[in-house]
């Protein structure tokens, strides 16, 4: 499928930015399964650096700020041929050996709920199965509900509450196949999904890493793994790590607004 994506990010700073960097996960993987045919990142204002490729595949681009004042406006935007072949991933640009992400982070680390479900799963010899298992078991553990969370709901908290958004169910996953021993990673993207089509916003998954396979890619919010309706942007072990932009800000106590807006659609 080949998909046309613009995706818009607009800060508004309310009083002057002394000096501000701001580092961009925002071009698409390269792998076998998406074909970049063309993408463009830009900024309104700044300067803005090709820098380098990390150790994940991820393409980095950095603007470097001065004496920012009002709104700055980050586009990223292209072409991309999608492939499905049913969630596993071919050819990523990857080199981090996937027994890194057995390792919790705050927003992962599985609570006394957590473990006590994990006690009740049955393991199986036949990792494939077991892997599509979790994500059922996980789709069914919260009821998909904005406004309940927020990014620095741990998977624990969102459990208990029985809520959540797909960052939420993401973090579930990932903290209870930890439990069971197998690499899970945190992936960010974008997801052309007809029930959301004038309202599209980024979406969350998760790689788990099957000895036979490879890396995998299970969506528990939709109880299935990745097909070509998916663009795999960046990964990390949670969401902030995995967060397309981040920013480091010096002697700004001020206040900042921001809000995106993500267009998709494909070609016939």
């Amino acid at each position: 499928m080949i998909l046309n994506i613009k995706h818009q990010t607009n800060y508004n700073f309310h009083s002057n930015v002394p000096r501000l960097v701001q580092s961009l996960k925002l071009y698409p993987s390269k792998c076998k399964n998406q074909k970049i045919i063309n993408w463009t990142i830009s900024t309104s204002k700044g300067q803005l650096i090709n820098s380098h490729q990390d150790s994940l595949g991820h393409r980095i681009y950095n603007i470097y700020n001065e004496s920012l004042v009002g709104e700055q406006t980050i586009v990223s935007e292209g072409t991309i041929n999608t492939k499905n072949f049913q969630g596993v991933m071919h050819d990523l640009e990857d080199q981090v050996n996937p027994l890194c992400f057995l390792r919790f982070t705050k927003l992962t680390k599985p609570g006394s709920k957590l473990i006590e479900l994990s006690k009740k799963i049955k393991k199986i010899n036949n990792e494939i199965k077991f892997c599509h298992n979790l994500n059922i078991i996980v789709s069914e553990t919260i009821n998909f509900k904005t406004g309940i969370t927020n990014n620095q709901t741990t998977a624990e908290e969102s459990f208990k509450l029985e809520k959540g958004v797909c960052q939420d169910y993401a973090h579930i996953l990932i903290s209870l196949s930890k439990l069971f021993n197998i690499p899970a990673r945190y992936v960010n993207g974008y997801l052309m999904d007809d029930s959301n089509i004038s309202n599209y916003s980024s979406h969350a998954w998760v790689e788990l890493f099957i000895n036979e396979l490879g890396w995998v890619a299970f969506d528990p919010s939709h109880k299935k793994c990745i097909d070509e309706n998916y663009v795999r942007i960046s990964c990390g072990y949670d969401f902030i790590d995995a967060s397309p932009i981040k920013g480091v800000k010096s002697n700004y106590l001020g206040e900042e607004d921001l809000n995106f807006k993500l267009e998709i659609n494909f070609q016939q």
